[in-house]
């Protein structure tokens, strides 16, 4: 079977680990240590947030490479600033919603500061320091992708081994020494969300692997080494479990596996457990047709909208679906439900053959108004219904990456 689909010739397989990205968040802010939450958190330490970051890295190396290379660094800048900017309008929502429920009075059910008003409420909402539980990942993001502003001229000139040495150097030193500038903060109950120059680890490196995919020919690599990789992956898993969370080094937990920080255990967790799922997927989509991954596949390639659903859900279901405190039965209910609603507007998305949101106005109104002339210009290729949709949000069909080594 075919790991490609339509025009995108998109790599399945990274869509599809993407997609257990978003079940690995979403049951864990909505299911916690239910059976159903259980296959996603095996490994100890590493979880849906790491591989958010790691494989949006990755996917933004891969595809402005390709932009980089085809249109020039100044189109590239264009590109990433709309993207940084569509990611700023999702944070809004997401702290918006947030606001108006604690203005409702819900503050209890969905874990929420106080806020003097909507005044106080969009300023805060604004300057992005009001983020729910399960809202805070975009913040974070956002910060890495400003990085890439520094980023692509150092890789266009090859020098990758010195954006990785510089990175782990940074690494390092967070662990270390981590001043206040370090972290992302905001306005809740602990201040600090996540240390920038820790999580900066995820982030940097699976850029540089992303620029060199065709290069280094990484999927080839994952699946010549697939069967090394996941036993050292399992090994490491069953170590870092029976060592360290349940065994007899527990106390070295908070300085080797600490999240805010992001200590080494979950550096390396992530960096073995994501490619291994990676190439399991490569695998199986060798036999299997790709809908039998369809929720995965199709979550994984709305990956940004799955993460505002789930956190707008994490607002609105405790006030107007099941009050907390949950049980099992309600808690997995919900996670399934939730999901389920991340698939569906996937889906709808993809069936309706809405690339980018902020043109759906402008498609009403060419519905709405007289047809044009036949030799009047057409939509621009992306926007056209021909065009497969199943892509990355707001990467053309032809600038889309080609997955290397998938059977036709």
């Amino acid at each position: 079977m075919s790991q490609k689909r339509g025009s995108g010739n998109r790599d399945l397989a990274i869509d599809a680990t993407r997609g257990v990205a978003i079940w690995s968040m979403v049951t864990a802010h909505f299911a916690t240590d239910a059976p159903l939450a259980s296959p996603t958190h095996a490994f100890p330490y590493v979880d849906g947030m790491s591989a958010f970051v790691m494989l949006s890295g990755i996917v933004l190396g891969l595809v402005y490479q390709r932009w980089a290379t085809r249109h020039g660094l100044r189109y590239a800048y264009v590109r990433l600033a709309k993207r940084i900017a569509v990611l700023y309008v999702c944070q809004l929502v997401i702290a918006l919603v947030a606001v108006a429920a604690a203005l409702a009075g819900h503050r209890w059910l969905t874990l929420l500061l106080p806020v003097d008003g909507w005044i106080d409420g969009i300023w805060l909402s604004v300057t992005m320091q009001y983020l729910p539980s399960g809202g805070n990942i975009l913040l974070l993001y956002m910060v890495l992708m400003v990085s890439a502003f520094a980023l692509f001229p150092l890789l266009q000139r090859g020098w990758w081994a010195w954006t990785v040495a510089a990175s782990l150097a940074l690494y390092a030193l967070s662990l270390v020494w981590s001043p206040d500038w370090f972290y992302v903060s905001a306005y809740q109950a602990a201040p600090h969300i996540q240390n920038v120059a820790g999580w900066q680890i995820m982030f940097i490196p699976s850029v540089v692997i992303g620029w060199n995919w065709s290069r280094w020919r990484v999927p080839e690599f994952i699946d010549r080494w697939l069967v090394v990789i996941v036993a050292v992956a399992a090994t490491v898993a069953l170590f870092f479990h029976y060592g360290v969370d349940v065994g007899p080094w527990a106390h070295l937990e908070p300085a080797i596996a600490d999240k805010l920080d992001f200590r080494p255990a979950r550096a390396i967790g992530a960096y073995l457990a994501i490619p291994a799922i990676y190439g399991v997927f490569r695998l199986l989509l060798r036999w299997w047709h790709h809908d039998w991954l369809r929720p995965l596949v199709m979550t994984g390639t709305r990956s940004l909208d799955s993460y505002v659903i789930q956190a707008i859900a994490l607002v609105v279901v405790p006030i107007h679906i099941a009050h907390r405190p949950w049980d099992t039965i309600t808690m997995q209910a919900v996670a399934l439900l939730v999901f389920g609603i991340c698939w569906a507007w996937a889906e709808f998305r993809y069936f309706t053959h809405i690339d980018k949101l902020h043109k759906v106005p402008g498609r009403v109104v060419r519905g709405v108004l007289p047809h044009r002339d036949a030799a009047e210009p057409g939509p621009v290729a992306d926007d056209a219904p021909g065009v497969e949709t199943y892509l990355e949000p707001g990467v053309p069909a032809d600038d889309q990456p080609q997955p290397t080594g998938a059977h036709a």
